[in-house]
């Protein structure tokens, strides 16, 4: 396994990443993970009931060499984003917390506006409860740079692959911020790359299509789940 500085975290982050969208369907994942070196662990408060199952799984490693990154979206009641965020540190102690789906200026705006979502965060941050903070998005690239350049955030979350290079200012927002970049999905949304057709097939070879998005993904201060 490769492993990058996650940028001004400073954390040795792994190429691959190991996401939990999907925990909820099985459980076998996090073992084949582990065995293969892929110590950053990336769910969500949203994603079903990924952050019991890997409470009950992490514990089983030892802590110090996990990187847990868990997310909660932004949202303008606070009181509600602490009751989400309680709930997440109920079941994982967290090494990066993602404000999720940053993607219009009025999410933008609940989430930087004094006693607003980061606040909450920063809190938290402060009581040693997560380590740093980072948003995701699925939001147009001037909404990504716009909230990089806030210079609020750690790292980011974002689309980036081969089929669809839109976000690249984002990206290099991102690195003169020193922030770290995961890139989401890159073999599902970067076009189902499990599954590829054909054609695609023989204009990757001699590599296969995964293998060759991934490879174009590779950057330093970047990994990818």
């Amino acid at each position: 396994m490769q492993y990058r500085r996650f940028g001004r975290t400073e954390l040795q982050i792994p190429v691959f990443s190991c996401g939990g969208m999907r925990y909820q369907y099985k459980w076998q994942d996090m073992p084949a993970a582990a065995s293969f070196l892929i110590n950053h662990i990336e769910t969500a408060r949203g994603y079903g009931t990924s952050e019991m199952q890997l409470g009950k799984i992490l514990p089983q490693f030892p802590r110090e060499q996990l990187i847990v990154q868990t997310k909660v979206s932004p949202k303008s009641d606070t009181v509600e984003l602490l009751r989400q965020f309680e709930q997440s540190l109920a079941f994982l102690k967290l090494d990066l917390l993602s404000l999720h789906g940053i993607n219009t200026d009025e999410l933008l705006h609940d989430s930087i506006r004094s006693g607003g979502c980061l606040d909450v965060a920063r809190k938290l941050q402060g009581e040693g409860k997560v380590r740093f903070i980072g948003f995701s998005t699925h939001g147009p690239t001037d909404i990504i740079v716009k909230t990089i350049e806030t210079d609020q955030f750690d790292y980011v979350n974002l689309h980036w692959y081969h089929i669809n290079q839109v976000n690249w200012p984002a990206i290099e927002a991102a690195q003169r911020q020193d922030m770290g970049v995961f890139i989401i999905s890159p073999s599902d949304k970067g076009g189902k790359l499990y599954d590829p057709p054909p054609k695609l097939v023989e204009l990757c070879k001699p590599l296969s299509p995964m293998q060759f998005n991934d490879l174009f993904c590779s950057f330093p201060g970047s990994a990818w789940e």
